[in-house]
This record gives C-alpha cells, structure tokens and sequence, in this order.
C-alpha cells in the first residue's frame, strides 16, 4: 500500500487544498506558535486487544510500524495555528464500472459512472494547560478491492469527527473498528520550528 506524506504550513500556504481561517468565521487570535499534526491511517496485520490498543500505540507505535505490526495506508502532516482551521484535501474522481447490458446480435455495453476518492482533514488546535485541545474532522475514502468487468469495486470509508486533548509528542489513537479489514487512525503533535531571517 502506498504511503502518501504531506507537508502544508497554512502559515505560509493559501490555496485550493489548504486554507487557515478563523474559527467560526471570525477573525483569528493567536495564541501560540504553530504545530505539526501528524494523522496515520493504518490497519492492524492481526486482530487486536481492542483494550490494550491505546495503551500500545501511546507507548511503542514507532517500534509497531518497525516490527511489521501494522500496515500503514496513509500518513498526513499539517500545520495549525492556534485560532485558525486548516483544511487539507486530496483526492480523485475514478471512472467505475456498475454494470454490462447485453442483447441479440450486439456487442455487450459497459455502464460507468464517476466515483470520488480520497481524504478530506480539518483541523483546530487550542492550548489547554500544557496540552492541545484539538477538533479533528477525517474523512477518508478508497477502493478496498478492484472491480470486475460487470461490477464496481468495493469502497471502504472511514469518518471520524471528535474533540481531544493531546499531549505534545505522544501518539494517541483517535478511533477505529476490529471488524474486516477496518483501520485505525493515530495523531500526534509537535511544535513547528520557525527560523528568522535575517
């Protein structure tokens, strides 16, 4: 599976994948610097100890993805600054087969229709007592297996929307499902380092 890394500083980026506002429409007031938030989808390879999980990913999720543990689909980066949402989205429209009319004395005709894929994130970052409070809104959507030549492939689809309070460089997973082939995803943060020119 292809990982796909992003880097988009919405303090110096504006355009049609990134924008920073503020929140709720209103002007912004900063309160800090800002901060990389780091979002990993991911699928476990074995079933996991759903009440162990958090503990584990908090501990050693850079020594799970060493190991083999897990299969990482995507890894995200963005940067928030206190008082702004950031918006990233990437993604596709795929042209999908739903189905193959036939008749008498004439070649088979394939129906298709155009289907939207990728991953939409929007982001708040707070300070709340020495951690962040975070609004993270993820939304992802991709094939999980190809189609057939009468038959579209299946989508998995993956929402999360939650409010969280998170410590700075400690990994915390957000959310997920044990059932199939369902995936998890985990956030983590890290202050932005700014460098002055001179």
């Amino acid at each position: 599976m292809q990982t796909l890394v992003l880097f988009v500083f919405v303090s110096i980026v504006a355009n049609s994948f990134c924008f920073g506002q503020g929140i709720g429409g209103q002007p912004p007031i900063v309160e800090g610097p800002p901060c990389i938030v780091q979002l990993t989808e991911f699928r476990m390879k074995k079933s996991p100890n759903i009440d162990q999980l958090s503990i584990e990913i908090e501990k050693s999720f850079d020594e799970m993805k060493v190991s083999g543990e897990i299969e990482i689909i995507e890894t995200i980066q963005i940067s928030v600054l206190p008082g702004f949402e950031s918006m990233l989205q990437i993604g596709k429209m795929a042209t999908v087969t739903t189905g193959v009319t036939s008749s008498p004395n004439k070649a088979p005709s394939r129906h298709t229709q155009q289907q939207s894929i990728g991953t939409l994130v929007r982001l708040t970052a707070e300070p709340r007592d020495g951690k962040t409070q975070l609004g993270l809104t993820y939304e992802s959507s991709r094939f999980d297996r190809e189609g057939t030549v009468d038959s579209p492939p299946d989508t998995n689809t993956f929402t999360v929307n939650t409010t969280m309070l998170i410590s700075p460089s400690k990994t915390t997973l957000v959310g997920g499902s044990s059932v199939g082939s369902s995936t998890f995803l985990a956030v983590s943060m890290k202050q932005a380092t700014l460098t002055a020119k001179e």
